[in-house]
């Protein structure tokens, strides 16, 4: 049944994936870093490794997905209670998703010598449920990742945005690692999040000016009013990240979305956001248990319309790594149209800017 789901998702182009493979180092600094981490026996690339140095990216995404899904199925499906083994981590599903999303940072990170993320907090915020090292989705969140990343730095220094905000931030942890001291970042996710993750980060030190916590419901929530009782300023330029957010807002309040966060934009505002298309998710798409509600055909104009003077959609299959410049790479043959998405399975990157005296870089 899983294949038979999974397999329309797949298109016809394949990605250039070979540069991203975190090879699982034999070295004994890699295994010694796993294995200190996470404080269990290492993790199998049970899934991952089963798939061709050519890969098909939504194909990746979906068939762990729906690995991890079909394995939490019975009723104490996120860590079964066995000999020797904690209770399950009581926890709200949509949070829980957060977890594989940090499992993947922490393999990249301990699979290298050089590891392209580096995020040594990424195992810690696994919050023990280390048995989601099995199958973690490493490419795709690594070069997810790193895409955001980017944003954080280049609004930094091209247009002076020192306030990031994170929607639906999960176990995001720039403010730990991105070494930005006059930055503060806002973090916004339910409280059942914060309750797992806050003990977690609590004795860990900022790499950042502030870290403020933004707690409701997005698309419930009055996201401005929240975020400027934290301090937020809207007058000032921001850089916004959607990382695996997208899927998991209705069609119906999405186009409120967008109007809220470009509302809250001033010039030299960034956003960056990973989804997938229409087709992709009326064919049925979860992750850990958790479905997804939508897919749209025309993020960059839903953000245009939101406010952003500039926007664009790009395939994930022209997305690829130059690791010797530690940069991710965008063929700009790959930018899609709402007519070029339209009926095809598709993993999108979406990114829109408010213009600042002609300092942004070229999307």
């Amino acid at each position: 049944m899983i294949v038979r789901h999974a397999q329309p998702l797949l298109y016809s182009t394949t990605t250039r994936l070979s540069a991203t493979t975190l090879p699982c180092s034999a070295s004994a600094l890699s295994a010694n870093r796993r294995a200190a981490a996470f404080q269990t026996p290492l993790a199998p690339r049970a899934l991952f490794s089963r798939f061709p140095v050519r890969r098909n990216l939504a194909a990746i995404f979906i068939v762990s997905s729906l690995h991890r899904a079909a394995s939490s199925s019975s009723s104490d499906s996120h860590h079964p209670t066995q000999a020797g083994r904690r209770e399950p981590l009581n926890m709200d599903p949509h949070a829980y998703t957060a977890l594989p999303i940090a499992a993947a940072r922490a393999m990249a990170f301990m699979q290298s010598d050089d590891p392209i993320i580096r995020d040594p907090l990424a195992a810690k915020l696994v919050a023990g449920e280390t048995h989601l090292m099995n199958g973690a989705n490493v490419e795709y969140m690594s070069m997810r990742c790193l895409l955001g990343d980017e944003l954080v730095r280049e609004r930094h220094a091209q247009a002076g945005v020192r306030q990031v905000v994170s929607l639906g931030a999960g176990m995001d942890s720039r403010a730990f690692r991105l070494n930005l001291l006059d930055t503060t970042f806002y973090e916004v996710d339910k409280q059942g999040l914060f309750d797992v993750k806050e003990p977690l980060v609590a004795d860990v030190p900022l790499e950042c000016a502030a870290r403020r916590l933004v707690v409701g419901t997005l698309g419930e929530m009055d996201l401005g009013a929240k975020l400027r009782a934290a301090g937020f300023d809207s007058a000032k330029p921001t850089v916004w990240l959607l990382e695996g957010l997208l899927p998991y807002i209705s069609r119906e309040r999405m186009p409120q979305l967008a109007r809220d966060i470009g509302a809250l934009s001033a010039a030299g505002s960034g956003l960056w956001g990973d989804g997938f298309s229409q087709t992709s998710v009326d064919r049925g798409m979860v992750f850990h248990g958790v479905a997804f509600e939508s897919g749209f055909d025309n993020y960059a104009e839903l953000f245009r319309d939101g406010g952003f003077d500039r926007a664009d959609v790009v395939d994930f299959t022209g997305i690829h790594l130059d690791r010797g410049k530690r940069a991710m790479r965008i063929d700009p043959r790959y930018v899609l149209t709402p007519a070029t998405t339209r009926g095809h399975g598709m993993c999108l990157m979406v990114r829109a800017y408010k213009s600042s005296k002609g300092r942004d870089s070229e999307l």
